[in-house]
């Protein structure tokens, strides 16, 4: 049987639609190939931040057994020379230990930098353990001193762990130093002013001025006295007396952020909200009769 006209349009037509098939059916394979390279890629470099960071806490665990033990010695005048040297070589080990995961956590911080893979969880992992190595770093130096103070005769330790011990005491102060720094910080970020009085009160401090009888009033516009204003934390501030019966507040505060009440028939100013009362200004003007 001779094959129609019809047959072979159909025929040509299923083998044009399949050889599209096999043609989109490759151009998704290739995608989907590319799209399991870059995540295979992703997670072998997870995998090695995190094989990196078990290892560092592992060796902090070393670290601090190693600690341990040398506290636990009994050191005195008859501590015989196998148990000096011992000491000696812990001490050694600690300070190589400490500096070698120090430049390790230095490293993959410059490798999470770089990448464009980013992780909250990676960054704090890798912030608490570096506060755990300067913790054991302070620790460390601390029990060279006590070895020191207890044996005079363990005089072979190494260079870098005397390096160690010598800056205890600047270590100390260093962190006393950002610990009062921080607080200054804290308390200049959360510091805010205000103050109530008359018009006249006011005008008189040029806290409020005016340039004409129908000009609008203008609120800290010029050089107005700042020491007339009282200082608080905005944290703790929850109400104000202004012990008046009128008050008008002139500065901007959001509504919603405070009220005005009444007690004893003079107005209380009670802020519901401190972090968005003083979102708009750090300076409260109220005024007063």
């Amino acid at each position: 049987m001779k094959p129609t006209f019809f047959s072979i349009t159909i025929l040509l037509v299923l083998l044009t639609s399949c050889g599209k098939q096999s043609s989109d059916y490759k151009s998704l394979k290739a995608q989907n190939d590319s799209l399991m390279n870059v995540k295979l890629a992703l997670q072998n470099e997870v995998d090695g931040y995190f094989s990196a960071m078990n290892l560092i806490e592992q060796n902090i665990e070393k670290i601090k057994n190693t600690q341990n033990t040398i506290s636990i010695l009994p050191l005195g005048q008859d501590l015989n020379d196998d148990q000096r040297t011992k000491i000696n070589e812990d001490m050694v080990y600690l300070s190589e230990m400490l500096q070698a995961n120090k430049d390790e956590l230095a490293r993959l911080k410059e490798k999470l930098k770089k990448s464009g893979f980013k992780s909250n969880e990676l960054e704090r992992t890798i912030s608490r353990l570096s506060e755990s190595l300067e913790e054991e770093t302070a620790k460390t130096a601390i029990l060279q001193a006590q070895l020191l103070a207890k044996d005079s005769l363990i005089t072979q330790l190494g260079s870098t762990v005397i390096d160690l011990g010598k800056n205890v005491e600047e270590l100390s102060t260093e962190v006393k130093v950002k610990e009062t720094k921080i607080k200054e910080q804290d308390e200049t970020i959360h510091t805010a002013w205000y103050v109530f009085g008359t018009r006249k009160e006011l005008k008189e401090q040029k806290i409020i001025t005016s340039d004409g009888f129908f000009s609008p009033q203008r609120v800290l516009q010029s050089d107005f006295n700042k020491n007339y204003f009282v200082r608080i934390d905005a944290r703790n501030t929850k109400s104000i007396p202004l012990y008046s019966t009128r008050a008008k507040i002139l500065t901007s505060h959001p509504k919603s952020s405070y009220t005005l009440e009444k007690e004893n028939d003079n107005f209380v100013m009670l802020i519901v909200n401190t972090s968005e009362f003083w979102s708009v200004s750090k300076y409260l003007v109220i005024e007063v009769e």
